[in-house]
């Protein structure tokens, strides 16, 4: 399986696209960094990049000022060596470098890399262009439960520069998510189809292994059932960043099926209905 045909995971926020980036990334072949936007944020300076191009200097310093980056905790003089030594002839290549070191320092028979981060769910005409081969894995999430965790993480706020800013009213958080769906269906209508990959969050959550298994065969992997200990390997490797653990604590445990559905319990029947009639 080439470098060049990396997965990225598409979600509305607060759908569990960090539960599915962990489970990814917990199979053998597979490695998913934690979420980072350099790749699409740096493009537009450095798409004409070619071999041995002079700018690496350059390249690299924003690369590591790039906000997240630091979270790959990968070592600047050992990366800018790769660099040079496969000299990328494109932005395509050089950026597959940067994932294909951070995936060989974790993972000695790694395959396949990926990305997962919601900014990208407005951008996936740019990523195909720049990987023509890429899939993508687009998890939906009943739009009711997704504003309980909105709802949710505004009362769990603990004032981290990372924490998304999310809207919390009712009537904002339907009419997002209504237009990031159309986003994300807009972007995947111009990609092929055998290169597009849609999944429930509540069967992800209540059938882990069956949708693991399917999503497998769509990436060309057999399932591992080490994609589903993703709870036990986060906690003794740190997979999710420690600064984004506080409103991420759930993929320290296995599945909770309690969280599809959850709007039954933690919804008001008018917000329930509102959602419903927005979207």
């Amino acid at each position: 399986m080439s470098t060049r045909e990396p997965v990225f995971v598409i979600g509305n926020p607060r759908s569990g696209t960090t539960l599915l980036r962990l489970m990814l990334t917990c199979h053998p072949a597979i490695c998913i960094p934690p979420e980072a936007g350099f790749a699409l944020w740096l493009e537009p300076d450095y798409a004409d990049w070619q071999k041995n191009d002079s700018r690496l200097p350059a390249f690299i310093q924003a690369l590591f000022d790039s906000r997240k980056f630091e979270t790959w905790e990968l070592d600047r003089d050992s990366l800018t060596e790769d660099i040079l030594r496969k000299a990328p002839a494109s932005y395509a290549a050089l950026v597959d470098c940067i994932y294909a070191h951070y995936a060989s320092h974790h993972k000695p028979d790694w395959k396949l890399w990926g990305d997962k981060n919601n900014f990208y769910l407005a951008h996936i005409t740019r990523i195909h262009r720049l990987f023509p081969g890429a899939r993508f894995v687009h998890i939906i999430r009943d739009p009711r439960d997704v504003a309980c965790s909105y709802l949710e993480l505004r009362d769990s706020n603990d004032g981290s520069d990372y924490r998304p800013r999310l809207p919390v009213e009712i009537g904002q958080v339907a009419e997002e998510w209504l237009e990031n769906i159309k986003q994300i269906e807009s972007g995947l209508a111009a990609v092929t189809s055998n290169q597009t990959h849609c999944l429930r969050f509540e069967d992800l959550v209540s059938q882990p292994a069956d949708t693991l298994i399917a999503l497998c065969e769509f990436l060309g992997e057999s399932f591992d059932p080490l994609m589903l200990n993703y709870h036990k390997e986060n906690a003794a490797l740190q997979l999710e960043p420690s600064d984004f653990l506080s409103w991420k604590r759930l993929t320290l445990s296995p599945p909770q099926t309690s969280r599809a559905g959850r709007f039954r319990e933690d919804l008001d029947k008018e917000s329930a209905k509102l959602i419903v009639s927005l979207t």
